[in-house]
């Protein structure tokens, strides 16, 4: 058994960002734990399992918004340092760093410039920013009107040492053309910015938000719209690998970039895409699926 990914559950549902195709609105929140004390023995366990399972990249996410725990990560920071795991990364939606990098205040305790500092020592090697599109009009009206310009956030977090990847949910209105894609990837190209996912919106088979899963279905890409899209990258992309459950990684004139999918796809292997933490113990392996569980987490 292989597992690709080790994703670290951050926090509570609490989030400062009003993504309305919000995935962890559709694979619910039930068995999200209400914070409390960290379950640092199932912890552990699921540390040394990913370590034996060859696992190069640690994820620092959340149901919610990561940075709006702060001391929560340096925890985490620093209990994985044991493991000697090759990558960190930390998914967010950049709003409280935004805020920072435009020389305010983060509006979150505890989160401050020498914050970041502390966790780029302790190990996080890389930021992935979620954005709709490049344009910061559009990120802001879909994300809220706190949204940061992208091109500002990665040069704030450049300067401290971090790689930067755009997380791009691709939705009719944003990057749903190869058009708007090479306008993507040229912006990137143009601000440094190292890596490129981008991924289709999707809902989960069956959702827990009917919101969330009507405007996917009104605004997700077609098979035709992502089909051309696919088309594009491989014309105008080199490839470079294959990554488990489908994504592919291409050099697309010097920027990376990684077509990939949002949803845990079901592996026609053992291996594993994402070993998932939560807070409370419990171990799993699929976001959409109680049954894909391998240690149960403490009762609340």
């Amino acid at each position: 058994m292989n597992i690709q990914t080790f994703s670290i559950v951050v926090g509570t549902r609490a989030c400062n960002g009003r993504c309305p195709f919000c995935v962890s609105k559709m694979t619910g929140f039930e068995r999200l734990p209400r914070g409390g004390e960290i379950d640092w023995p199932h912890f552990r366990k699921a540390c040394r399992l990913a370590q034996l399972a060859g696992t190069t990249t640690v994820l620092l996410t959340g149901k919610g918004e990561p940075t709006l725990y702060p001391a929560e990560i340096g925890g985490y920071l620093e209990a994985i340092k044991p493991y000697d795991f090759p990558l960190v990364e930390l998914q967010t939606n950049a709003i409280a760093i935004g805020r920072l990098a435009a020389g305010k205040r983060s509006g979150v305790r505890g989160l401050k410039a020498s914050t970041l500092k502390r966790w780029r020592c302790a190990g996080l090697d890389t930021i992935a920013v979620s954005a709709i599109d490049v344009e910061h009009e559009i990120n802001a009206a879909v994300y809220g009107c706190d949204y940061p310009p992208l091109d500002q956030v990665a040069d704030f977090l450049h300067g401290l040492g971090f790689t930067v990847r755009l997380c791009l949910m691709m939705l009719r209105g944003g990057i749903d053309s190869p058009e708007k894609l090479f306008v993507a990837v040229d912006f990137c190209r143009r601000h440094g910015i190292e890596q490129i996912t981008a991924r289709p919106i999707r809902k989960p088979r069956v959702s827990c938000d009917d919101q969330a899963a009507a405007f996917v279905d009104r605004y997700g890409l077609t098979d035709d719209e992502t089909g051309l899209i696919r088309g594009w990258t491989e014309e105008n992309g080199t490839k470079l690998m294959s990554l488990m459950h489908g994504a592919e990684v291409y050099d697309i004139g010097g920027q990376n970039f990684c077509l990939s999918d949002c949803l845990t796809v079901e592996p026609q292997t053992s291996d594993i895409r994402s070993l998932i933490f939560y807070s409370d113990g419990r171990l799993a392996y699929d976001w959409q699926y109680d049954g894909a569980v391998m240690l149960g987490g403490r009762r609340q």
